[in-house]
C-alpha cells in the first residue's frame, strides 16, 4: 500500500493492483470452490480475494435465500460466521437473505428501503447488523462505492481512495494536483497488476479495467460548518470536481464521506505544519489539531445523537452513497427511539449502533481516546413517559 500526501488532501492506493473491490456472491457458485461443493475452499477463496486488497472487498449476497437452505442450519451459522469475519471483507444483505440469518457473531449491512423491525431490527439496535437505506432496486456500499444496477452485481474495482477537507475544496477546485497524483498512482498499480496477472498470482475473481474507478472521501464536516462554510456551495463543488476527474481520468469517481478517524488526523497536522488557509477551523493547542472524520460530529465524543448522525439534507444528491454512522449509547436502544432520531434526520445515512457490550473499532488514538458509555445520551423512547408522584421521593 502507498500513501501520497498531497496539499490538502491524501492518497490511498495499492502498489500491485486495485485499492478495493466488491462483487455478488454468485461467482462463489462457480467450480469446486461453491458453498455447496465445499465450504471450505469458498471461505479460503474469499480470505485470498481481501487479502489482495488493501481497502477491503465488498461480498454483496444477491443469491436467493433458498440457496443456502440445503446446508444444516449448523453449517449456516458457521458459513455466515466465518466469512463476516474475513479481515478485510464487508458482508451486505438484503431483508430476504437478513431474515433467515441465523443467531451468531456475524456482522453485515442489511440494504433496506425503511428501518429494519422485528427479529431483524433487533439484531440491527444491538449492533449485530448495520442498515444502509435502499430507496432503490441499486446497491450503495458505504465506504465503497456504487455497483454498476442489475439483476447481478458485477465485480467492481477502485483504484485507490482519496481523503480531502472540505474546507480545501476551493483550493483543489481545478483539480490539476489530484488529476496527477492519481494518474501517477493508477498507473503504478496497474503496471503492478500487469506483472501480478503475467505470474498467476491473482484471484479467481477476473478483472476489468472499465469497472475500476476512485472513491473521493469527504471529512471535516465540523470545522467547515465552524468557518462560515455552506453545503450548498461545497456540493456544488464537488458536483464539479467530480466531472472533471470523471473526464481526465476515464475512470468512474464514487463521492462519498470518509470514516477514517486516522486520515482525519493527518490531513489536520498537514494543515498547522505547513499553515495552511483552512487551519482556522481547528481547535487551538492543547487539543488535537485534527479533522472530525466525515460531516458530522465525531463518534468518539459524547455529543448528542443528532449531532452525530445528522447529515446536510442535500448529501443524497451529491454523493454516491450513504455515509457510514457509528452511534455509542449507554444501552440497547429501544424501537420508538430509534424511530424518533431517523423522523430527524431524513434522508437517513448508513447506521449502525454500538451498546457497551460491543468494543469501539480500531484504530485507537491516544490524543483522540473513546469517551466512557455513559457519557453518550440516551436515545428517549417517546412512548415510555411517566409522570413522577408528588410524593414519590418521600415514600
Amino acid at each position: 500500500m502507498t500513501e501520497t500526501e498531497g496539499r490538502g488532501f491524501l492518497l490511498r492506493a495499492a502498489t500491485d493492483g486495485p485499492w478495493a473491490g466488491w462483487a455478488g456472491s454468485r461467482f462463489l457458485e462457480e467450480g469446486l470452490a461453491s458453498v455447496h461443493a465445499a465450504p471450505g475452499r469458498a471461505l479460503a477463496r474469499l480470505m485470498h480475494l481481501a487479502s489482495l486488497l488493501p481497502g477491503g472487498f465488498g461480498l454483496v449476497w444477491d443469491h436467493p435465500p433458498a440457496w443456502m437452505e440445503a446446508l444444516p442450519a449448523e453449517s449456516r451459522q458457521g458459513w455466515w460466521e466465518a466469512i463476516s469475519a474475513v479481515p478485510g471483507l464487508s458482508l451486505h444483505v438484503g431483508p430476504d437473505t437478513a431474515a433467515q440469518l441465523p443467531g451468531g457473531a456475524f456482522r453485515a449491512w442489511v440494504h433496506a428501503p425503511g428501518m429494519p423491525e422485528g427479529p431483524i431490527g433487533e439484531a440491527w439496535r444491538h449492533g449485530v447488523l448495520g442498515w444502509a437505506p435502499r430507496p432503490t432496486p441499486a446497491w450503495h456500499l458505504p465506504d465503497l462505492g456504487t455497483p454498476a444496477p442489475g439483476d447481478e452485481v458485477p465485480p467492481g474495482w477502485l483504484w485507490g481512495e482519496v481523503t480531502l477537507p472540505l474546507g480545501a475544496l476551493s483550493t483543489l477546485a481545478s483539480g490539476e494536483a489530484l488529476v496527477t497524483a492519481l494518474s501517477e498512482a493508477q498507473g503504478s498499480a496497474e503496471r503492478g497488476l500487469a506483472q501480478r496477472l503475467s505470474v498467476g498470482a491473482w484471484g479467481d475473481l477476473p478483472f476489468s479495467r472499465r469497472t475500476a474507478g476512485w472513491r473521493v472521501a469527504l471529512t471535516g464536516g465540523v470545522e467547515f460548518q465552524r468557518a462560515g462554510g455552506t453545503w450548498a456551495a461545497a456540493f456544488g463543488q464537488l458536483r464539479a470536481l467530480k466531472a472533471l476527474l470523471q473526464e481526465r481520468l476515464r475512470t468512474p469517481i464514487h463521492l462519498g464521506a470518509g470514516s477514517d478517524p486516522r486520515m482525519a488526523a493527518l490531513l489536520g497536522r498537514q494543515a498547522l505544519r505547513e499553515g495552511l488557509p483552512w487551519r482556522a477551523s481547528l481547535p487551538l493547542p492543547p487539543a488535537p489539531g485534527a479533522f472530525t472524520p466525515g460531516l458530522a460530529a465525531d463518534p468518539r465524543d459524547p455529543a448528542p445523537l443528532e449531532a452525530r448522525a445528522l447529515q446536510p439534507a442535500a448529501w443524497a444528491d451529491t454523493l454516491d452513497h450513504s455515509p457510514a454512522i457509528l452511534l455509542r449509547v449507554p444501552a440497547v436502544p429501544p424501537e420508538a427511539g430509534a424511530q424518533a432520531l431517523l423522523a430527524q434526520i431524513q434522508p437517513a445515512p448508513a447506521l449502525r449502533w454500538l451498546p457497551p457490550d460491543l468494543p469501539p473499532p480500531a484504530p485507537f488514538d491516544p490524543d483522540r481516546p473513546w469517551a466512557l458509555p455513559a457519557a453518550f445520551p440516551f436515545p428517549a423512547d417517546p412512548g415510555n413517559g411517566v409522570q413522577r408522584g408528588l410524593f414519590e421521593d418521600l415514600g
